[in-house]
């Protein structure tokens, strides 16, 4: 939990962690913004590319930005499979099994394409933004840029909270495993089925309490509701150029593909 808060505001690893994070925010939002825009792949492809550019220019470790991107294979892959044969269009093959004709088109892939690279830009846009700010900065920024400090705080506890819950579902692994539980040899096991729906049950109930507890504790320490008082210094000249220079590129991008229709 401390590395994903803490993430880029111990010690800047390029200079783009030492960017501002209200710019950094700003930026990123509206590449993602703009970028979502784009209804050509070229366009789409540079975006990515570009912004692999400035990961890769952050010094984020590969593995790092793999395991982030994992999720996204599972999506684009559902994509692929079902847009070329429900979209109509000009065909590209014809598979038949049995009374089942499928006809997948030229159309289907490439808005299936198109969708999955949508989708890239805005996991590595999200990426590069919180690998080189940290959660804890980043919730700073969007303070100061006034956004509702209940949604800030939401986004705060439900990062920790995660964290608590994955420690408790630990504990609760270990004690079962001391008590010579077995698993079988699927999920659908009756046994293993029934211990896991205890499970479940079992860690809610204690989330819940844990929950209460920590509100209670809140509330002896004097938490009202208010979100914190933040101050941070003007944006530098460099942050505010690097800034202008991410949403350019996106609004280049959206002017090139204009002026190509």
């Amino acid at each position: 939990m401390e590395n994903i808060f803490w993430a880029g505001g111990q010690q800047a690893a390029s200079f783009i962690h030492s960017l501002d994070p209200r710019v950094k925010v700003v930026a990123v939002a509206g590449f993602v913004v703009l970028t979502t825009l784009l209804t050509s792949i070229s366009g789409l492809g540079l975006a990515a590319l570009f912004l692999l550019s400035l990961t890769a220019a952050a010094r984020v470790k590969p593995r790092q930005l793999a395991g982030r991107l994992a999720w996204v294979l599972p999506f684009a892959g559902v994509m692929v499979l079902i847009f070329p044969f429900i979209m109509p269009g000009e065909p590209l093959g014809r598979w038949q099994w049995g009374v089942v004709t499928l006809t997948a088109t030229r159309e289907g892939w490439q808005h299936a394409l198109m969708l999955s690279l949508r989708v890239l830009n805005a996991v590595l846009a999200i990426n590069l933004l919180t690998a080189t700010t940290g959660m804890r900065r980043l919730l700073d920024a969007l303070l100061a840029l006034r956004v509702p400090a209940v949604f800030v705080q939401l986004m705060e506890f439900t990062i920790r909270y995660l964290f608590v819950v994955a420690e408790e579902l630990g504990r609760m692994n270990r004690a079962r495993g001391a008590r010579g539980f077995t698993p079988g040899r699927h999920l659908f096991h009756r046994h293993t089925f029934r211990t896991l729906g205890q499970t479940v049950g079992l860690l809610f109930i204690r989330s819940w309490e844990r929950g209460e507890r920590i509100y209670l504790a809140m509330l002896s320490r004097g938490y009202t509701g208010r979100g914190r008082d933040i101050s941070l210094p003007s944006p530098g000249g460099r942050d505010l150029a690097w800034g202008a220079l991410i949403l350019s590129v996106a609004l280049g991008l959206c002017l090139m593909e204009l002026g190509g229709s």
